[in-house]
């Protein structure tokens, strides 16, 4: 009988083996039959592991047979095409399934050189209302007074939800203990700062930028952590990572200048209160709901005149009074 360490490897090979040979083989995919005789497996048993993959791993694999109806004859493996519709993906660290990786991680626990992947992957074992990060884009995410063990160690206690003491240093200098549950690490890229969102004892999120963050331990206080509903309509609520005031609508006119309305639209995909509503003119009056929008009104001066914000009162003279600070400077 083959051993415990044997059927580890064959697996952990067995996969690595497919990934590399759909990788190999681009946008054109491979079927299930080659990819059987060149793994040296059964068809059954690569389906089996690519559906565990996609399913279970998040790998993003199209499979041809998923563009049939229930009543068309399945696919002869021949004819069944399997193809990765992004290389955009981490693997095998983030993209196995918990089985896979929990094999991964006792093999990988035997080599002290391996101790840095190993703790990677104990991360990324946990479930994904445990493992809260949030990277809003892709700059350079680590630096200094946020470097990757102190990024690593947050995490940790985010993943239990357990209670944090921190001390603080506001922006204007003066420390201050916290007392939080934290529930989500955002990185901003305006700012190039993780931002740690903590849940308070009055009930209220508040971020915390980590760099200000002087030191934290496990807290005394019980904290009852918000659903994960609550926290995900909290982060995706937010204009990157502000929260400075109670949620306000914001209302703008972007005029159909070249390509204005395109950016306009790809850059508000994902707000979930937003609403875009044509006008006969050709421009769009554009709606939103968020908690702060001095993050919002940056973002909206780079339109320059193609955007015209209508409310809130405060925003528009917000914005009016920088138009008057640019027109000094230049002696306009």
């Amino acid at each position: 009988m083959r051993s415990d360490d044997e059927l580890k490897a064959e697996v952990f090979g067995r996969v690595i083996r497919l990934v590399n040979l759909l990788l190999a083989a681009g946008a054109d995919g491979m079927s299930l039959a080659s990819l059987a005789e060149q793994s040296g497996f059964t068809p059954e048993l690569i389906r089996a592991d690519l559906t565990t993959l996609s399913t279970y791993g998040r790998a993003p694999l199209y499979c041809s047979a998923d563009d049939l109806d229930g009543d068309s004859p399945q696919l002869l493996p021949e004819q069944e095409i399997w193809a990765l519709a992004s290389r955009d993906f981490a693997f095998p660290v983030t993209s196995l399934t918990r089985r896979e990786a929990t094999m991964l991680l006792e093999m990988l626990e035997s080599s002290c050189e391996c101790e840095a992947v190993g703790a990677r992957l104990r991360r990324n074992l946990r479930t994904e209302a445990g493992g809260r990060r949030v990277v809003i884009t892709g700059r350079p995410i680590y630096g200094e007074g946020q470097d990757e063990m102190r990024i690593a160690e947050l995490e940790s206690y985010l993943a239990e939800r357990a209670p944090l003491v921190i001390t603080y240093v506001k922006a204007n200098g003066d420390q201050s203990v916290r007392h939080v549950c934290p529930v989500a690490l955002v990185y901003d890229w305006r700012t190039c700062a993780w931002y740690l969102y903590g849940y308070r004892e009055d009930g209220e999120i508040r971020h915390y930028r980590v760099s200000r963050i002087v030191n934290f331990a496990p807290s005394p206080h019980q904290i009852t952590p918000p659903c994960d509903e609550d926290v995900d309509a909290h982060v995706t609520a937010c204009w990157g990572v502000e929260c400075s005031e109670e949620p306000v609508e914001v209302v703008v006119r972007f005029a159909d200048d070249y390509n204005v309305l395109t950016r306009m639209y790809s850059d508000t995909a994902d707000r979930p209160n937003a609403t875009r509503t044509p006008q006969g003119d050709g421009s769009v009056i554009y709606r939103d709901i968020m908690p702060g929008w001095n993050e919002f009104r940056t973002w909206v001066a780079t339109f320059g005149e193609s955007a015209e914000i209508l409310k809130p009162e405060g925003l528009r003279r917000s914005m009016m009074q920088s138009i008057d600070l640019v027109l000094a400077r230049y002696g306009a």
